[in-house]
């Protein structure tokens, strides 16, 4: 059974994905693997991401792509896909977010987003390298795929759609699928923390964050 995570909007001008429009349905649905990219040296290198979208979503895709009209998308198109998405997609930090001892860690963005035409469906492939020395060792490492207006859904369907690459052998990692009746009770939480001066963001505090699958990374120091 997948454990599927509501998150966000893929924002794709006009063409793929509609960007600032919140729903607490998702309308597409993306089935979801990371690698969590380690150095020799124990810091993190880079987050690659995969995901294979679902096929009502690849077959609107199609029609508006598919410029020769041969019922696929050639290597052009699919370029032209990536490059629209990449474009699209950088607004919203790439539907792909990482802490470090509990501080949110810059990555920067994709050179390229690939794109494959396989069994009707899109996937789509982009790596996004640490834009900070992130010492895993020294912090415990999370990260996560979702979208912040519940646009979009990502599926993981169990700890192995996320692999450790070159890390420390001493890492371990832990997959954490969120209740959501405890996810509720950590938004009423947050929002209990208030100053009376302040409101409740639009997304209810964090409340996609806190629905979000996720993946734990700790690295223990060498013996």
């Amino acid at each position: 059974m997948h454990h599927r995570v509501t998150a966000g909007a893929l924002g794709l001008v006009a063409v793929l994905f509609t960007a600032g429009v919140a729903s607490a349905h998702p309308h597409v649905f993306a089935e979801a693997k990371v690698e969590i990219v380690g150095t020799p040296d124990g810091q993190l290198a880079a987050i690659r991401n995969i995901w294979r979208m679902d096929e009502l979503f690849s077959s609107s895709v199609i029609v508006d792509f598919d410029k020769n009209a041969n019922g696929t998308l050639d290597d052009d198109e699919l370029s032209e896909v990536g490059a629209t998405v990449k474009e699209s997609i950088a607004e919203w930090n790439f539907y792909t977010f990482v802490e470090a001892g509990g501080r949110e860690v810059t990555m920067a963005p994709p050179d390229e987003i690939l794109m494959l035409w396989e069994n009707n469906q899109l996937l789509m492939f982009f790596e996004m390298k640490a834009g900070e020395p992130v010492d895993l060792v020294k912090d415990k490492l999370t990260v996560s795929n979702f979208d912040e207006t519940f646009f979009v859904a990502f599926d993981f369907a169990d700890e192995s759609d996320f692999q450790l690459i070159d890390m420390p052998k001493s890492c371990a990692k832990k997959f954490l699928v969120p209740d959501e009746d405890e996810a509720a009770k950590q938004w009423l939480a947050s929002v209990a923390t208030l100053a009376p001066d302040e409101t409740i963001p639009d997304d209810g505090v964090n409340y996609s964050k806190v629905l979000a699958t996720r993946l734990e990374v700790t690295c223990a120091p060498a013996s």
